[in-house]
């Protein structure tokens, strides 16, 4: 083992040194959202108890449930144990979409680059690159559960101790092993980055998925889901470790599974094989699309089924959201029939345009990954041959800026119409198909503007690209969070989730959709333009 493991410590620091930028701005974004949601709803609930009453009726309404978690069920709610079922789901996700492709990155993404066969022609053991992955995912972790601790015992919220924050911090730690490991895994199984990208993202998704279905309508089944063993834990109520112990134990055994298989395959091999192509590339393979569709189709895939699968599901629980109003003796008493069902629609429109931001983002992360790859073939000299023939690189630059556009076109479109046709099954007054119409008059342009500024980095600054992510998870959780932490109506309109705030309903603003539109225009303009001018080491 120790003979497997040599140089691990060199590779560690090495690791270190290159993800140090990437690691620390997702550091300051976790450590952001835990200070100012526990400092918020601090707030809330230090206002009065009429507000802190509103907002745990909020969240226990189906369609709030179905997004960040099922609140625990106690006869009095305090800040601390809001803020838990608020932040535990959203803050694992959110760390998951760091440390997954880290992982990856730093196991497969360097024997894809061709960087560990030169380090392991070394003195460098066999397993020595996924213990240097290992150790750094648990250093990162460890940073950032210390920081967790420390920003919620400066807040001290109502209702919590250092035991409870100590808890919260360490299951967030384990949250960051559990998913690591999955990806470290898959990163051993498969053998190419995409391939383990998809397959953990997938993970990720299809727990999301269940723990959402499962709070909603089977709470006790909430354990098939890796997420929902953190919402078991119960913290700052029950302060269940035996939920955590679970999660470390499966981390453990998930790592120790991608060791030994580091150790008995290949170098560049994987478990799972490919699929054997053909001797002979069909004739339609030689244009530029058509590469780009044989090579992306697989993710173009995934995530049109995701996007069907999810807006099939979140729009399931809109008809727990309709009938919230009339189990309520007050609301029955004030107002009519014609009253309470207008009431209804308003609420389930409101619901709609919260999902909106959350399908406009898995869309436009479909279309940027596209995008993106040509920043990543072009570094990995993939497009060295496609350079030397015939077609010109504004022919390239253009085919997988539209196919990104087109991918987050058709992932959108997915999504938004299984969320509204599943929607309408389920409520007792279908929504009018003008809603659906303000639904994708309002986000596809947001989708097209925000996959252009993605296209604009990787023409111009393709070394900044990365701050792309950045940009749009900050106006997404703002956007999410603004009503809940009571924020500035305006707070959001920094990027195109605020211009589309409103919708559906209310119509698109006209003047934010000529904004998205030429802005769009000109940023594709300018992706094109500058990966004229790049050099090919680029």
């Amino acid at each position: 083992m120790r003979h497997s493991n040599r140089n691990a410590g060199y590779l560690l620091r090495a690791n270190l040194k290159q993800n140090l930028k990437f690691s620390l701005i997702w550091l300051v974004i976790l450590i952001m959202m835990i200070a100012s949601g526990a400092g918020k709803l601090e707030a809330a609930f230090a206002g009065g108890a009429s507000g802190s009453k509103e907002i745990v009726k909020m969240l226990r309404a189906p369609g709030m449930a179905a997004m960040f978690g099922a609140m625990p069920k106690v006869d009095t709610y305090n800040t601390a144990i809001v803020f838990a079922g608020v932040m535990v789901v959203f803050m694992i996700i959110l760390q998951a979409l760091w440390v997954m492709p880290l992982m990856i990155r730093n196991t497969r993404g360097q024997e894809e680059s061709g960087l560990l066969e030169m380090v392991r022609a070394r003195n460098v053991g066999r397993t020595a690159a996924i213990t240097a992955a290992s150790l750094e995912l648990l250093i990162d972790s460890a940073i950032m559960g210390i920081l967790y601790f420390v920003s919620l015992a400066a807040v001290n919220m109502g209702g919590t101790d250092l035991y409870g924050d100590f808890l919260f911090s360490l299951g967030m730690v384990i949250a960051n092993l559990l998913f690591g490991a999955i990806a470290l895994l898959f990163a051993q199984l498969t053998n190419n980055t995409r391939t383990a990208n998809m397959l953990s993202y997938m993970v990720l998704t299809a727990a999301y998925l269940v723990r959402l279905v499962t709070d909603i309508q089977h709470q006790n089944l909430t354990w098939l889901s890796p997420i929902g063993w953190f919402e078991k834990a119960n913290l700052y109520t029950d302060n269940n470790v035996w939920a955590l112990g679970l999660a470390l134990l499966v981390s453990i055994l998930l790592a120790v599974s991608a060791t030994m298989i580091a150790r008995n395959r290949d170098l560049g091999a994987g478990i799972i094989a490919e699929r054997t192509g053909r001797a002979k590339a069909a004739g339609w393979l030689r244009s530029i699309p058509a590469l780009l569709w044989r090579t992306q189709r697989g993710l173009f895939a995934g995530w049109l089924i995701g996007a069907v699968v999810f807006g099939g599901v979140m729009g399931s629980v809109l008809g727990g959201v309709g009938d919230i109003l009339k189990t309520n003796p007050l609301y029955r008493k004030i107002l009519d029939v014609g009253q309470i069902n207008a009431a209804n629609q308003t609420m389930v429109l409101s619901f709609l345009g919260m999902y909106l931001g959350i399908f406009v983002a898995l869309a436009v992360t479909a279309g940027v990954q596209v995008a993106f790859r040509l920043k990543r073939d072009d570094n990995l000299g993939y497009l060295s041959v496609i350079h030397a023939e015939k077609p010109t690189r504004t022919t390239i630059s253009v085919s997988y800026y539209c196919f990104g556009l087109l991918a987050g076109a058709f992932v959108l479109s997915a999504g938004l119409l299984a969320l509204f046709f599943t929607g309408n099954t389920v409520l007792s007054h279908p929504l009018p198909l003008k809603y659906l119409g303000r639904l994708f008059a309002a986000s596809v342009p947001a989708v097209i503007s925000f996959i252009a500024l993605g296209i604009a980095l990787v023409g111009l600054w393709p070394r900044l690209s990365s701050l792309f992510w950045l940009y749009m998870g900050a106006g997404l959780i703002v956007q999410i969070f603004r009503g809940l932490f009571d924020l500035p109506k305006h707070a959001g309109n920094f990027t195109p989730f605020g211009w589309i705030a409103n919708v559906p309903v209310e119509n698109v603003d006209h003047t934010w959709l000529i904004v998205m539109v030429v802005s769009a225009i000109v940023l594709f303009i300018l992706g094109i333009a500058g990966y004229r001018r790049q050099d090919l080491s680029l």
